[in-house]
């Protein structure tokens, strides 16, 4: 693969060439000038720049002639400039076919173009006659089509969504306020039971005490240690077990959400797997039964009863 050919071709055609390693070649353009006897015509040289861009141009030239790819391309490249150095540094002379040379001076290196270089640059075409300038004056004037735009679609998807979220805000709204009246209910309900249950318990009125004989008292001493009858008229404090779970946080839960609507309630632990939610009601013991189905019916726990622990 000859890549000095294909470099003054590359410089030929496109006025420059980056060769990474030596430099940028440029075809530059001297002027006219006058040497004392005559008028010299202008003529090329090709000059040796330390700049230039790094790009794939000159290896894609060098790969589309010789049918290889880019990459074998840059390789050959890259081989013909590590030679060529060593070459130059070396004292030789590196010669581009028709073009010149590659010599190093005083440790730099320069390009000395051919003395016999010559180029010649492409003609600019020209018309000829005013008969082809009035047939291109009378060609009709074509005008390139444009394409139809596209209609915008007129439904406003931003609007209809805008539209969705504050439909969405005001159904979640509306729950809410749904959800605070039954717990505000609930919580009247409660409180009306609850006054219900008590003023059905109050304490009546004491009797005055009957008259007893005094010969009616002679009983066996040994009757003296029979312990009374409870009083099912004393108002006392009872505990009665509205929910029962096996989980502590369940019961805790259960707990709050009474607490919240005004029901006096607590969760005692009979033992490690049982968590009961209890209710603190005050009546008589002869009450209990009809306080169990109140509560029974009320909370909805069928297993209603009292807490004797």
């Amino acid at each position: 693969m000859d890549i000095a050919k294909y470099i003054g071709q590359f410089i030929l055609k496109n006025n420059f060439c980056y060769v990474h390693g030596l430099g940028n070649l440029e075809l530059v353009k001297k002027p006219a000038y006058h040497d004392g006897k005559a008028l010299q015509a202008p003529s090329f040289e090709v000059i040796l720049t330390s700049g230039g861009s790094i790009d794939d141009s000159f290896a894609n030239f060098i790969a589309t002639n010789e049918q290889i790819s880019i990459s074998k391309a840059a390789n050959a490249l890259r081989e013909f400039s590590i030679q060529a150095r060593k070459d130059i540094q070396s004292g030789m002379e590196v010669e581009l076919p028709g073009i010149g040379i590659f010599v190093e001076k005083q440790g730099k290196i320069l390009f000395i173009t051919n003395e016999n270089f010559k180029h010649t640059p492409a003609g600019i075409p020209t018309i000829k006659n005013s008969k082809q300038l009035d047939e291109q004056k009378s060609a009709p004037i074509q005008i390139p089509a444009t394409p139809i735009p596209n209609r915008k679609s007129n439904i406003n998807w931003s609007m209809i969504i805008i539209i969705i979220v504050l439909f969405c805000l005001l159904g979640a709204g509306g729950y809410g306020i749904y959800y605070y009246t039954q717990l505000q209910n609930q919580a009247a309900d409660t409180s009306s039971m609850t006054t219900e249950i008590v003023a059905d318990t109050m304490i009546p009125a004491p009797t005055a005490p009957a008259l007893v004989d005094s010969s009616a008292m002679r009983l066996d001493s040994s009757l003296n240690n029979i312990p009374p009858a409870p009083d099912t008229n004393l108002v006392s404090s009872y505990k009665f077990i509205i929910g029962d779970f096996p989980a502590k946080e369940k019961a805790e839960s259960r707990y709050r959400k009474l607490k919240i609507n005004g029901n006096k309630v607590e969760v005692v632990t009979p033992d490690s797997s049982n968590y009961f939610v209890v209710a603190l009601i005050d009546c008589r013991f002869v009450d209990t039964v009809r306080v169990k189905d109140s509560l029974q019916k009320f909370f909805g726990y069928r297993n209603v009863s009292v807490y004797n622990k």
